[in-house]
């Protein structure tokens, strides 16, 4: 591969020393205790010293969050609402645990035997909930609190056997975790609410901080009895057992001893009443391609669950390959007319530079907010800011960001930026993407709107100054820069007339060699920061596919990595191009389906972002991660829906949406040619010979709708622009009796109506090895083959102490990583 580039002559490095923000950072963390994680202080406060807001006694949780909906495994699978616990007289006690964290194993069984015991002497009154994340079966590890019970309660354990408490949430995308023990608050932790919903209590175990799990005794378990006792009495105490409300919004008997793994078999124990198969729909395209292919059918039923044991109903629906008569797409004529006209390319279109001089540019994206980075004035230098969109173009050959202003106006303008320490944060960056999602409905301080990630083509060799050693992945930035994410050259507030730094809000280390990323835009989790990205080392045979939700970022000046969920997907094989071609990705809103162009396999992937489930810790299997302790979820999912959207592609670089989501934009690399398909049906609609023959990233304007690209020998973005409308609509190859079918089982049939392939995949759960977790939250998060330097968790504020090191030769001994740690942005190796 070619060798990086140095700084740009146009961009000078920043200052030789430390900056006293970094300064800073080593004081605090300094100042930061080991045992700061197990820490009642709420609101907690982060490694830098500064308070994380999240609901503590005597808050009222916001309406949205009671009534979001949650997905209870255990003792039944359900959707499940903290606000049906809302009544005169009722307790509820949440519980937050891990995988992988000997010390909430410890206390899981005395809070189950808790939550059992009050359930029985008080039915209808007290619930207790338990968010189970960090990777594993939501089966497998409730069998491991069940079966420690009876050491604890060895008398008791006869008659109080949990059976229906505790309700146990699947919280994979730890919305429960997030909304009530918002990081780093400590685990394992417990909020009590009382019957209004507000929180009464809130506090960490007895054996929070304790890294063994028989270090954390007997009798120091059943302290959490004692506590969660004296809170839960107290409240029940406040209304008179006679007033208490009869009716619960309790879940149904059942028992996590003898879990269902769901076959979709019903029993005589638990009765799922099933009604009669519909008729198969129609197919899903209106003709049969060369191939065969006429796309699927569907047939529906109902379901009515009266279950009273753990597992899941039989499925509502089954999905089938087309095995209907249907004619041959050249029969109907679809196919005999030739390429369609789509609105983009319209019957004449042009194809030219709408801006120039980039270095070595590998993709493009447009800002959802014009302004928001760069407002009407930055670097001695006035923009329009209200005028106008704004393209941010990806430059690989030094390692930036160019900011085209005003684009169209005649004021367009170009800003060009990048990292204080791009050589690690945005090195060779090939791919961006932006949280593009307004009115997600999320808390404003936590949306992360107008948030962006890249995607660094690099194994860590810090411009080849280093042997690689893998510990490179996407890195996360705030476009706003009121938070600190702007820095001058030697680390202070950047001024209108400074030369600008940007800095980077979080970065995670498992997707060394990344060539394409994509955001994400579900709604789901907290924060909305969960992007789709191109790990072209995967096993070091075939790339793979990594999904990364970093969750609640560290924020400029904090190196925190232990809040984060990594899911590799093996069975997703990719391949890449040659050094520095771009591989499109995009997530499609509404058919939660991701594109994948393949450039070493000539393929476009198409997969189902919700689909799949977790298989197995990675720790084992790609032991280069980012943090150790069990709140950083690294986990290998299995059985994802992928199959190949299109083939026989001259290496495909750029992929984008029509603004509509109907059509798909595929970039030849070296022939330059962009061929538009069909999304509902993968029908080839129209192919533009653009003449260029470096075609990078692409992407649609929101506001002209047009597509856009970047080409790497002319150093250009390029815009198509249609001169002459489509006379009508194309034909689409979707069965438009198909569709209504679909909408129909939606409305009828809800979230449990699904379209997905019945491929008998099945997965078979591997229980973590705890050993491979650590416990106890000292340190911050950047790996180091130093062992002086390396804690137990990550590296520590005693980094700085490497800033003397002159050993600087490519296999020393000396981390980079930890001089980042340090403060150190520039060294003198």
């Amino acid at each position: 591969r070619p060798r990086p580039r140095p700084h740009s002559r146009t961009m000078p490095p920043p200052a030789l020393r430390p900056s006293p923000s970094s300064a800073l950072l080593l004081l605090l963390l300094a100042a930061v205790p080991a045992s700061r994680a197990c820490s009642d202080t709420c609101p907690p406060l982060n490694d830098v010293g500064l308070p994380v807001p999240s609901l503590c006694a005597g808050s009222r949780p916001p309406a949205d969050v009671l009534a979001r909906v949650h997905d209870a495994c255990l003792p039944v699978s359900r959707p499940l609402a903290l606000a049906e616990f809302r009544g005169a007289g009722r307790v509820t006690v949440l519980s937050n645990v891990y995988v992988g964290c000997n010390a909430g194993r410890r206390e899981a069984a005395v809070f189950a035997h808790v939550g059992q015991r009050y359930y029985d002497r008080h039915p209808g009154r007290v619930a207790f909930v338990s968010s189970l994340k960090g990777g594993t079966s939501c089966t497998r590890f409730p069998q491991m609190y069940v079966r420690d019970t009876p050491d604890l309660y060895p008398e008791e354990s006869r008659d109080v056997t949990p059976k229906e408490m505790p309700i146990v949430v699947d919280d994979d995308d730890y919305t429960l975790r997030d909304d009530f023990f918002t990081p780093p608050f400590g685990h394992p932790s417990y909020v009590v609410l009382d019957g209004e919903l507000t929180v009464r209590h809130k506090f960490t175990g007895p054996c929070c901080g304790i890294e063994d799990y028989y270090s954390c005794s007997n009798d120091d378990a059943l302290a959490l009895d004692a506590t969660i006792s004296g809170y839960v009495d107290a409240i029940l105490a406040e209304t008179p057992a006679e007033t208490a409300p009869a009716e619960t919004g309790a879940p149904s008997v059942g028992s996590p001893a003898v879990p269902a793994e769901s076959t979709g078999a019903p029993s005589a124990a638990s009765p799922c009443e099933t009604g009669a198969w519909s008729a198969w729909s129609p197919c899903s395209l209106v003709c049969r391609d060369a191939d065969g292919d006429a796309g699927v059918q569907f047939r529906t039923r109902t379901v009515t669950d009266r279950r009273a044991v753990a597992g899941r109903c039989p499925k509502v629906s089954t999905v089938r390959e087309c095995r209907e008569e249907v004619p041959a797409c050249d029969a109907t004529g679809y196919e005999a007319p030739g390429p369609q006209c789509v609105p983009e390319f319209g019957t004449s279109r042009t194809v030219a530079a709408a801006s120039g001089g980039f270095d070595d540019p590998r993709d493009v994206a447009f800002h959802p907010a014009p302004g928001t980075h760069l407002g009407a004035y930055s670097e001695g230098r006035e923009y329009p800011a209200d005028k106008g969109e704004e393209a941010w173009v990806l430059n690989g050959g030094n390692h930036s960001v160019s900011i085209v202003a005003g684009m169209g106006t005649k004021g367009q303008t170009t800003m060009s930026r990048r990292d204080r320490g791009y050589y690690h944060y945005m090195i060779e960056a090939t791919a961006l993407a932006f949280n593009s999602v307004r009115n997600s409905g999320r808390e404003a301080d936590r949306d992360s709107f107008g948030y962006w990630a890249v995607c660094n083509d690099n194994l860590n060799t810090y411009l080849d100054t280093k042997e690689p050693n893998y510990f490179m992945g996407p890195t996360l930035y705030n476009s706003d820069p009121s938070g600190g994410n702007t820095v001058n050259g030697a680390g202070r507030p950047c001024g209108p007339a400074d030369e600008c730094f940007l800095l980077h809000s979080d970065m995670l280390h498992e997707a060394p060699g990344c060539i394409g990323i994509a955001h994400d835009p579900e709604t789901a989790t907290a924060f909305g920061n969960v992007y789709w990205a191109f790990d072209s080392t995967g096993d070091r045979v075939d790339g793979q596919l990594v999904r990364f939700d970093f969750q609640q970022p560290h924020g400029p000046g904090s190196m925190d990595h232990s809040v984060a969920s990594v899911r590799r997907y093996p069975e997703v094989k990719l391949k890449r191009g040659p050094p520095g071609v771009h591989a499109g990705m995009v997530v499609h809103p509404t058919r939660r389906e991701l594109f994948v162009a393949v450039p070493g396999a000539g393929t476009v992937l198409a997969m189902g972002v919700d689909s799949g489930a977790f298989a197995r810790t990675a720790r084992a299997e790609y032991p280069i991660f980012s943090n150790r302790l069990p709140s950083f979820e690294y986990s290998i999912w299995e059985c994802a829906e992928t199959r190949v959207f299109a083939a026989g592609l001259a290496t495909p670089s750029g992929l984008a949406l029509s603004a509509d989501g109907e059509r798909l934009f595929v970039a030849e690399h070296a022939t330059g040619v962009l061929h538009t398909f069909e999304v509902a049906s993968g029908a080839l609609l129209a192919t533009l010979a653009t003449g260029r023959t470096s075609i990078g990233g692409l992407a649609v304007s929101d506001v002209s709708r047009r597509l856009h690209f970047v080409d790497r020998d002319t150093h250009t973005l390029n815009v198509v622009a249609a001169s002459a409308p489509c006379p009508a609509p194309y034909a689409s190859r979707a069965s438009a009796a198909f569709a209504a079918a679909v909408r129909n089982a939606t409305a009828e049939l809800g979230a449990g109506f699904s379209l997905r392939l019945d491929g008998g995949c099945a997965v078979d759960t591997v229980v973590p090895d705890f050993s491979l977790f650590e416990q106890v939250h000292a340190d911050t998060g950047y790996a180091s083959n130093d062992t002086d330097v390396q804690g137990a968790a990550g590296m520590d504020a005693d980094a700085a102490l490497l800033a003397g090191r002159t050993d600087c030769a490519a296999d020393s001994d000396l981390n980079f990583d930890a001089l980042l740690l340090g403060g150190v942005y520039c060294h003198v190796c």
